[in-house]
């Protein structure tokens, strides 16, 4: 029997640049410009060009969203999609946080980034409904936000990186659809909280504490510059973007000669499907032209190093992996944390749009559809 894969994906949320003037992505609609805020204190400064910062490639990052491959596979259950948040807004362990009266237990921001897997299904299937409670996940999450941008989460860098980057994927999405004019008053609202979570995140006292786990799971490196640099494409704030561009260089400088970016010491096909998920998407809607050309190669050897942990049968291989399939870390319920269909499936299928080879959606449907370990 055909087992499907999970509705909450591990994200998670995943072509040759030439020299050209830049646009923003599909249907973008043009802003009036903005006045920028003082830059955030010791944000770490980078080769990103003033004049071309906000550039996008071909933002085939929301064709994808708007797929038959993503309606038949990620978005397939929707309604079930809809049932994951609370009138409230809560989502995974936070609902039970919540239910206690928020007294003892653990709640984490990362959860709310969610949100972005079901405004993305609201697109694809053109619900309001569904945009609506992927917002309230936001809401809720900026709810629980401290004066300074952070969030008193446990692991709050990385949870505040997660959120930070789903947050700013989904009202990208909505912006480049055209399903933000519906909900403009409430995007208004967010996007200073977001800058203020993105400075948090850019500080230099707080990114020098995050590092050491950044070197040690290497696809941190991408979330977090995913999460600067389109939280600066959605709030126009350049400091974020040149600290974006910085950490996805870096990481870039990380990968393995096979292909892989380390995790724990090692490989681990989860977290690579979760790393190529935000250095695609930062390809597509995020980068400049000169940080394309310095990423595609990048991009190119890890797709096919990810490609060679999959059998014909589309079954994701977890020997020697250092983090998932063999019970050696437990997720935030405390369950065995186990290989993600999901993220790897939605690398390729991005792949097929931003990298534009049809082989990829093949692979993307082979893995969604495959019995997993």
């Amino acid at each position: 029997m055909i087992r499907r894969i999970s509705l909450l994906p591990l994200l998670v949320v995943s072509a040759c640049a030439t020299v050209e003037p830049q646009r923003a992505g599909v249907d973008y609609p043009a802003e009036p410009p903005r006045s920028m805020p003082p830059a955030s204190t010791g944000a770490p400064v980078s080769r990103a060009d003033e004049g071309d910062w906000r550039a996008a490639g071909s933002g085939q990052d929301a064709a994808f969203e708007r797929s038959a491959l993503l309606t038949d596979t990620v978005y397939r259950n929707v309604d079930v999609l809809l049932q994951q948040v609370e009138r409230s807004g809560a989502m995974g362990v936070n609902r039970g946080w919540e239910a206690g009266a928020r007294k003892g237990g653990e709640w984490y921001i990362e959860e709310q980034r969610f949100g972005d897997t079901v405004i993305g299904a609201g697109v694809n299937r053109n619900r309001v409904d569904l945009i609506d409670a992927g917002l309230r996940a936001f809401e809720w999450g900026f709810q629980q936000q401290a004066q300074d941008g952070s969030f008193a989460s446990r692991d709050n860098y990385v949870s505040t990186a997660y959120f930070v980057a789903g947050v700013a994927h989904g009202i990208w999405l909505l912006e480049t659809t055209g399903h933000a004019r519906d909900f403009s008053g409430r995007i208004a609202t967010m996007r200073p909280k977001l800058a203020a979570a993105a400075r948090w995140l850019a500080n230099a006292n707080n990114l020098s504490a995050a590092r050491p786990a950044m070197e040690q799971f290497n696809s941190r490196y991408f979330l977090t510059g995913y999460a600067l640099g389109a939280a600066a494409r959605v709030t126009n704030e350049l400091p974020l973007a040149a600290a974006g561009d910085q950490l996805i260089r870096e990481g870039i400088s990380k990968q393995n000669a096979a292909g892989f970016f380390t995790e724990r010491g090692g490989f681990d096909v989860s977290f690579q499907g979760e790393a190529l998920v935000y250095l695609l998407r930062y390809h597509d809607h995020v980068a400049n032209a000169d940080a394309r050309r310095v990423i595609e190669p990048s991009l190119r050897r890890a797709l096919a190093w990810t490609e060679s942990r999959v059998n014909p049968a589309g079954v994701i291989q977890v020997a020697n992996n250092t983090r998932t399939g063999a019970n050696q870390e437990r997720d935030r319920t405390g369950q065995p944390r186990r290989v993600s269909a999901v993220a790897v499936s939605r690398a390729f299928g991005l792949a097929r749009f931003v990298i534009g080879e049809a082989r990829y959606e093949t692979l993307a449907r082979t893995v969604a559809t495959a019995r997993q370990p």
